[in-house]
C-alpha cells in the first residue's frame, strides 16, 4: 500500500482534528478542513485518496460532503465518522457510496484499522484510474480514444473556444468536463446547459438573465448562467438545436464578451470559456441556412470529434467492467464479473446509443442477474444474438440498401469491409453520397475507410 496517499480529515472541532491527525500523520499526508463547506472547496482543487468526514457540522453535513465528494472526486474512498451513530445513517451513508462508517468515541486503534482498509482501497482505485482514465473521466485504451485525449489535453490549457462533436451517448459532456479541469479554470464553475431541454423562449432567460418586469411571471431580476460561470466555463450541449435568433445573441456574446439581460440595455463583461457541443452535422446544417454561419466559426476554434463506441470496439470491455464495477460498489450482493459469452456479446453489438446504452446494459444485467456472474440471458433481449437476423448478405446490391447500423447488425464487425466497398461502389467513389446512404456523418466513414483499409479511389 502507499505510505503517503492525502486523507482528507473534516471535523467542526479543532481538537478533534488535531488528534486524528497525530494517529494518522504517520500512515498518510493528513489535511484538514473545519466545516463541510471548506471542505467542498478543497475537494474542488486539491486530489485526495480517502475522506474522513464527521456527520454532524453545522450548514454542510457530513452527507452533502459525501454527495460533493462523489461528484467532484468520485475515486476517492469516504469514511463516515459520528457520535450519533444509527443504523438509518449508516445506510443512507452508504447507499450514497460511503466505504464505511466510524462511531465516536473510537479507539485509535480502531480508526487506524478503518482508515489502513480506506488507504488500500484507495491505491486499488488509484491503480484502476492510472491504468484505464485518459481524462478525468474518460475511459480507454484503444487509439481512436488515446488521439482524442492527447487533443483534450493540448486544447484545455489554451482557453480557446471548443466544439465536441459526436453521436448520442458517446460522452460529450464528460470530454467537455475534461476540458474545465485540465484548464487553468478548473477552480471555478463549469455550468452544463442542454439547449434542446430547454424551450427557446426560456433559454435566453437561462443563459443571459432577465430584469424584473421583463416578460410575465419575471417578478424579480435574475442573473443568467453566463454570469453565474463567470471565471470558469459554460458547457452548451445541443447547440444544433438552438433557435436561429438566439444564435445570433450568442455570436455578439461571443464577440463582446459582455452580455445583456432581457429587459436591461446595460452591457455587462463576462469572463467565460464556452464549450459547445452537438449530435448534428453542423457543417451541413450551415451549407442549408439553418445555423448561423459567423457562430460557426466562433465555436468551431478548436473542434473534437468523439468516435461512436462501435468505431472503438477494443473499449468496450474495459468500459463494461468499469460500469460493473460501480454497480458492485453501489450495491452488496451486485455481479463482479461476466462470462466469456456475455463479454463476447458485447464485444459484437452495435451499440446505436454508444457508451450510455452500454452503462444502461450493465447496469440492468447487475440487477436481474441471479448469481455472481453476468451471462448472456442477463442482459437485455435486444443485444441477444438473433439467428434469423444475424446472417450475412449475398448480394452486394442488398448490402448497399442497408445503413451501416443495420449492416453491422447483420454481420457484427466482419461485414465491414464489405459494406464500405459496396455503399462506395453504388456511389462511385463519392465519399459524400457514400456517407449519406450509410446514414453516418462524413468524417466517421472517413475514419472507418481507414480503419478497414478500403480506399474511395478503387471505386471511381
Amino acid at each position: 500500500m502507499s505510505a503517503r496517499l492525502r486523507i482528507l480529515v473534516v471535523d467542526d472541532r479543532p481538537n478533534m482534528l488535531r488528534l486524528v491527525h497525530k494517529i494518522l500523520r504517520d500512515d498518510a499526508e493528513v489535511v484538514c478542513a473545519e466545516d463541510g463547506s471548506a471542505a467542498i472547496e478543497l475537494l474542488e482543487r486539491e486530489p485526495v485518496a480517502v475522506v474522513l468526514c464527521d456527520l454532524e457540522m453545522g450548514e454542510v453535513n457530513g452527507l452533502e460532503v459525501l454527495a460533493a465528494s462523489k461528484r467532484l472526486q468520485p475515486r476517492a474512498v469516504f469514511v463516515l465518522m459520528t457520535a450519533y451513530a444509527s443504523v438509518e445513517t449508516a445506510i443512507q451513508a452508504m447507499r450514497m457510496g460511503a466505504y464505511d462508517y466510524l462511531a465516536k468515541p473510537f479507539e485509535p486503534a480502531d480508526l487506524r484499522a478503518v482508515v489502513l482498509r480506506a488507504l488500500g482501497r484507495a491505491d486499488i482505485e488509484l491503480a484502476a484510474a492510472d491504468q484505464d482514465a485518459l481524462l478525468p473521466g474518460v475511459y480507454g485504451r484503444s487509439p481512436e480514444m488515446v488521439e482524442l485525449a492527447a487533443m483534450v489535453r493540448r486544447i484545455a490549457p489554451t482557453d480557446a473556444t471548443a466544439l465536441v462533436l459526436g453521436e448520442t451517448g458517446t460522452g460529450k459532456e464528460r470530454v467537455a468536463r475534461a476540458l474545465h479541469q485540465l484548464s487553468t479554470r478548473a477552480n471555478r464553475r463549469f455550468v452544463a446547459v442542454n439547449c434542446a431541454a430547454i424551450p427557446g423562449e426560456l433559454l435566453e432567460s437561462e443563459l443571459f438573465g432577465h430584469s424584473k418586469g421583463a416578460f410575465t411571471g419575471a417578478g424579480r431580476e435574475r442573473a443568467g448562467l453566463f454570469e453565474d460561470a463567470d471565471g470558469g466555463t459554460v458547457f452548451l450541449d445541443e447547440i444544433g438545436d438552438m433557435q436561429a435568433s438566439l444564435q445570433a445573441k450568442l455570436t455578439r456574446v461571443l464577440e463582446e464578451r459582455s452580455i445583456r439581460r432581457l429587459g436591461e440595455t446595460r452591457e455587462r463583461a463576462i469572463d467565460v470559456r464556452l464549450i459547445a457541443a452537438t449530435h448534428r452535422d453542423v457543417e451541413a446544417m450551415v451549407s442549408a441556412g439553418t445555423f448561423r454561419e459567423d457562430l460557426w466559426y466562433r465555436i468551431n476554434v478548436a473542434t473534437l470529434r468523439l468516435p461512436p463506441l462501435r468505431e472503438h470496439r477494443d473499449d468496450v470491455e474495459l468500459l463494461a467492467r468499469r460500469f460493473l464495477a460501480e454497480e458492485a460498489d453501489k450495491r452488496a450482493g451486485v455481479p463482479r464479473n461476466f462470462s466469456p459469452a456475455a463479454l463476447d456479446l458485447l464485444r459484437g453489438c452495435a451499440w446505436p446509443g454508444n457508451v450510455r446504452q452500454l452503462r444502461a446494459a450493465v447496469e440492468r444485467a447487475s440487477i436481474l442477474a441471479s448469481g455472481p456472474v453476468i451471462d448472456v440471458d442477463d442482459l437485455p433481449p435486444d443485444l441477444r444474438p438473433n439467428a434469423a437476423f444475424d446472417q450475412p448478405v449475398d448480394d452486394d446490391a442488398e448490402l448497399a440498401s442497408l445503413t451501416w447500423q443495420a449492416a453491422i447488425d447483420r454481420g457484427r464487425d466482419r461485414m465491414a469491409p464489405r459494406y464500405l466497398a459496396a455503399v462506395l461502389g453504388a456511389e462511385q467513389g463519392k465519399v459524400a453520397a457514400a456517407a449519406a446512404r450509410a446514414g453516418i456523418e462524413r468524417e466517421s466513414f472517413y475514419r472507418l475507410l481507414r480503419k478497414y483499409g478500403v480506399h474511395a479511389d478503387d471505386f471511381r
